[in-house]
């Protein structure tokens, strides 16, 4: 076998076909990393002229040290052939060596164990002989984080994935989800929601509800050119869709006062009969529901205007799924359900187009009702999305000292600026 560079023709040829591939695998994705000073390569191992495995790598010179590479997502190989893994990193170890590399880091898109949708393990299902192989060879394992919020990690270890393979359309994904997720479903189209999709012009949009959200979750967000840039590379090859969901106040405004007029004339006719007492009560409860929901609106107007973009999605279209990267909202206008709609169109869209996943992407991996993360686990879980728990990242230690050297000064530097 024999380890090469990689055009980036050969490497998309491979990539495509791998069932482990990923938009993080891409060459558009190598150019978005350019953006924010990430150079790139592409490597593989051929055997007999075939490409038997392939990577992306990202690489960026770290400030006093030396130079590090990133595999996102990769490697894009048979894990379950060791002595394929073992060429491929014999091969990989010169290539860092020859490139001053300091280490590289790789988070496989690979399953640790599998789970049901509640997040239960699946008995028999561990990949640690797959861990001892690559702690063999030299890959040193970060850990099994369990909350986000405490991760080092530079993507999620714990995803979550509605699994389309056998789903025909959105009526049979529908029949899977929760009785609480299908109420706010329907209750979201009473709502007076629009989905309107996002362009260069109105992406700022996306940005002020990232920005909320950030806030509201305590995560850093990104400037607004950031998704700037990643939209308008993504859009080359439509690998990108950001939806936006817009209420109109005025419209629901209205509706409400049509039905509080209706509600006051029912009443008129049924004032004076006594067999209609019980179901009068329950019309002036009504009444009254309609009266405060008709002022919260009429004052939600006046701070807001008519009409208001309360939430979005970004999503990513590649392979065999789409992926949920990125979602926010308003907090105060959740109880419209924008989020149940905007997933459940997208579902849709996924099936309609022939994708055989849909993933929900990060969630938590404590499923403790008590828990921070436990809201957003429970909302995907409520599609009908199982639990997928990754086998995590793991770092290729090239120069040991300086390696060493660098961990620690990256942990000052966090403690650092959470205290800034």
């Amino acid at each position: 076998m024999e380890f090469v560079t990689l055009s980036e023709k050969e490497f998309l040829k491979y990539s495509e076909k791998s069932p482990i591939t990923s938009f993080f695998q891409q060459p558009l994705w190598a150019e978005v990393k350019k953006d924010n000073g990430w150079d790139h390569f592409y490597v593989g191992l051929k055997d007999n002229k075939k490409i038997v495995a392939a990577t992306l790598l990202l690489s960026k010179k770290i400030k006093f040290f030396k130079t590090m590479f990133y595999a996102p997502r990769g490697f894009l190989i048979d894990y379950d052939d060791f002595s394929l893994i073992e060429e491929f990193t014999k091969g990989i170890k010169i290539f860092l060596k020859e490139h001053n590399a300091l280490f590289l880091k790789i988070n496989p898109y690979i399953d640790y164990q599998l789970r049901t949708v509640d997040g239960d393990i699946v008995e028999g299902t561990s990949k640690d002989k797959l861990m001892s192989e690559l702690k063999k060879l030299g890959y040193k394992h970060n850990g099994f984080y369990i909350d986000q919020d405490k991760k080092d990690d530079l993507e999620p270890r714990w995803i979550s994935v509605l699994d389309l393979e056998n789903i025909n359309s959105i009526d049979d994904a529908y029949k899977n989800m929760r009785s609480s997720t299908k109420w706010r479903i329907n209750n979201s189209r009473k709502n007076s929601l629009e989905i309107i999709e996002a362009d260069e012009n109105n992406l700022f949009e996306f940005k002020n509800l990232m920005k909320h959200t950030a806030e509201r979750r305590e995560f850093v967000d990104r400037p607004l050119s950031y998704y700037q840039n990643m939209f308008k590379v993504l859009k080359k090859e439509n690998m990108v869709k950001v939806l936006l969901v817009k209420i109109n106040f005025k419209d629901l405004l209205d509706s409400s006062k049509k039905s509080l007029k209706e509600n006051l004339e029912h009443q008129k006719e049924l004032k004076d009969n006594s067999r209609k007492e019980k179901q009068l009560k329950e019309l002036v409860l009504e009444q009254e529901r309609f009266e405060k929901k008709i002022s919260v609106l009429e004052e939600t107007i006046a701070e807001h205007g008519n009409e208001k973009i309360i939430a979005g999605g970004w999503y990513m279209l590649y392979g065999r799924e789409v992926n949920y990267l990125f979602g926010a909202s308003y907090k105060q206008f959740m109880k419209y359900n924008s989020q149940y709609l905007l997933q459940y169109e997208m579902i849709k869209y996924a099936i309609d187009n022939g994708y055989k996943a849909f993933n929900f992407y990060g969630i938590d991996g404590n499923f403790d009702e008590k828990s921070k993360g436990y809201g957003l686990f429970d909302f995907k879980r409520g599609f009908n999305a199982c639990v997928h728990e990754l086998v995590g990242e793991f770092d290729l230690v090239i120069d040991k000292t300086r390696y060493n050297l660098y961990k620690i000064s990256f942990s000052i530097y966090r403690k650092i600026k959470r205290l800034i």
